[in-house]
């Protein structure tokens, strides 16, 4: 026998299609007012101005704003949003962004979800990567997405900034205590086989000698030595998947759907488990409320809720 669909079950799938509509609207619209505001600032280079693309710019920019606005609208009506509501430096249009590329149910451990984000360590051990060829194991859009709202998490202070600066703490004693230098990264990705010249970007490119020969060129590590870029990104990459297991967990008990304990603490032994409650920032309670009614009230047939969440 076939499951009976309930009304509240259909509401809140139809609502996942919504919100999955006005994201891929937004992150289209974002990519035209991107191209805009390039080809504004070249025309700037040259002391030119092009009245189309100026007023191209102005509706887009509103039409962005407008879809920016529903999906925070959308974002409301997720399951888990009692909890990311209150960690700082969360966004509606961010999360929504990243809320719309999961499916819930088809994740049933930290670990498929940390995969499908391109999170998951892959088999030699290194990041996840695509390759020629083949098909991507990971939607890369989400990966975008989760790398966006880790950097606006770091800028947030909050306590996921504080869980970053310590694990940031942690690989820097343990790369010292092994015997690395910490250096900053070379500038010039960019470099002429000539005479040895360099250039940070593409753009910044200018003649350098007789016979210029320009090729991208990827500069790796020297033996003994970590890069502070290479330590940031691996503090941020640590972070963001705290926050993927501490959603995957909060949405799939808010959906009534099995869960299990993380794998450190399952398979590995560690007693220590971060909890998801323990990751929100009180302060930010009063406010998500505050700013989530106003916003509701500015919006067509919205109704006003009252109260904390």
């Amino acid at each position: 026998m076939l499951k009976t669909e309930t009304k509240s079950e259909h509401k809140i799938d139809q609502s996942g299609k919504s919100l999955m509509t006005m994201v891929n609207a937004a992150l289209a619209i974002e990519k035209l007012r991107v191209a805009a505001e390039v080809r504004q600032s070249h025309l700037a280079k040259h002391g030119k101005c092009d009245p189309e693309t100026d007023e191209l710019h102005r509706y887009l920019k509103e039409v962005e704003d407008y879809v920016d606005e529903r999906v925070a609208y959308l974002v409301e009506s997720r399951p888990a949003y009692d909890w990311f509501s209150r960690v700082k430096g969360v966004g509606g249009e961010n999360i929504g962004k990243v809320l719309a590329a999961i499916d819930i149910h088809k994740a049933p451990t930290i670990s498929s979800l940390w995969m499908f984000a391109g999170l998951a360590p892959d088999a030699d051990g290194r990041s996840m990567r695509k390759v020629k060829g083949e098909k991507a194991r990971y939607n890369s859009q989400l990966r975008s997405m989760c790398w966006r709202l880790a950097v606006w998490l770091k800028r947030a202070r909050g306590k996921f900034c504080y869980y970053y600066l310590q694990e940031k703490e942690k690989y820097t004693q343990r790369f010292l205590s092994q015997g690395y230098q910490i250096l900053p990264a070379p500038k010039g990705k960019w470099v002429c086989l000539n005479c040895g010249q360099s250039w940070g970007r593409m753009r910044d490119i200018t003649p350098c000698c007789g016979n210029p020969s320009v090729e991208r060129r990827v500069i790796k590590e020297p033996p003994g030595v970590i890069w502070r870029g290479h330590l940031d990104m691996m503090a941020l990459r640590k972070m963001i998947k705290l926050f993927l297991a501490c959603l995957w967990l909060v949405w799939r008990e808010a959906e009534g759907l099995p869960v299990r304990s993380p794998y450190p603490a399952e398979k590995q032994g560690h007693t220590k488990v971060i909890s998801p409650w323990e990751m929100v920032d009180s302060w930010a309670i009063t406010f998500a409320c505050y700013f989530r009614d106003k916003k509701r009230e500015a919006l067509p047939g919205a109704v006003p809720l009252l109260g904390e969440p």
